[in-house]
């Protein structure tokens, strides 16, 4: 009986497995990478940390979630990739170094109304087109801050309503000359969250920009933590998200 030599055998094996190989590919083909994060990129001058928590892509819903005086975004890197929905988390960076953070804008002793608003006007016009180059158009956008951040998220639902659907400001408040127009109701709905014992932006500042909001015909809420300070505490952070997951969950027609 005629034998196989052995480079016929090695040559039946390479294509025996070149073919076991081909239909295991064509059986179950690896569905195509999502976006690979965090992702690092700089918008009309303002860099943003991306997260695409829960399968999100870049078609998601995006959540704008703005630092404080002195933070940077990087330390909340961390946090944010559990949030528990699918969105597109962009976490903006501040373009003025302060210690080993980043500042939106300078606040004075003395400042006057006008001047705070014309400094926080001139941060959110800026922060605005970096936004603007990030998020497509028509993409449902969702803004949220602390402290400085919050300051800004009050000013973009003023401001911006046409593209924000709903924002949500932790310790923060609204300068007077970025209060919505009155009786226009065109600014985007707020649910605030603010410690009563905040001895940086006291709580009265929040009160008085949720109350402005609903009497100028726009929708706000303020939501009250009892002792807690200037910061965001695990009930805050939970309400918050518990916040940011219903109103992702509404159909667009329903948000305003």
């Amino acid at each position: 009986m005629p034998t196989l030599s052995r480079r016929q055998i090695l040559l039946a094996s390479a294509a025996s497995a070149a073919s076991a190989a081909s239909a295991a590919c064509s059986r179950s083909s690896p569905p195509p990478p999502g976006p690979s994060w965090p992702r690092t990129r700089t918008h009309a001058g303002i860099p943003f940390i991306e997260l695409f928590p829960h399968g999100a892509d870049e078609a998601s819903p995006v959540v704008v979630a703005i630092h404080g005086r002195g933070d940077r975004p990087d330390r909340w890197v961390d946090t944010w990739s559990s949030f528990p929905a699918p969105a597109r988390i962009a976490l903006p960076r501040a373009p003025t170094p302060l210690g080993d953070g980043f500042s939106w804008f300078e606040f004075r002793q003395g400042m006057t109304d006008e001047e705070f608003g014309a400094e926080v006007s001139r941060a959110e016009a800026a922060l605005w087109a970096g936004i603007e180059a990030l998020a497509s158009a028509g993409q449902r956008l969702f803004v949220t801050g602390f402290s400085q951040g919050g300051i800004l998220s009050f000013a973009l639902a003023s401001r911006r309503a046409s593209r924000v659907v709903h924002a949500f400001p932790v310790a923060g408040s609204c300068p007077g000359p970025l209060l919505p127009e009155e009786g226009t109701g065109r600014a985007a709905p707020i649910s605030a969250f603010h410690g009563t014992d905040d001895d940086v932006l006291a709580i009265r500042w929040a009160r008085d920009a949720v109350r402005a909001w609903n009497e100028r015909g726009s929708r706000a809420e303020l939501k009250e933590y009892a002792g807690v300070r200037h910061a965001i505490s695990p009930a805050m952070r939970a309400d918050l998200w518990s916040g940011l997951v219903s109103a992702l969950d509404r159909s667009p027609a329903r948000d305003r």
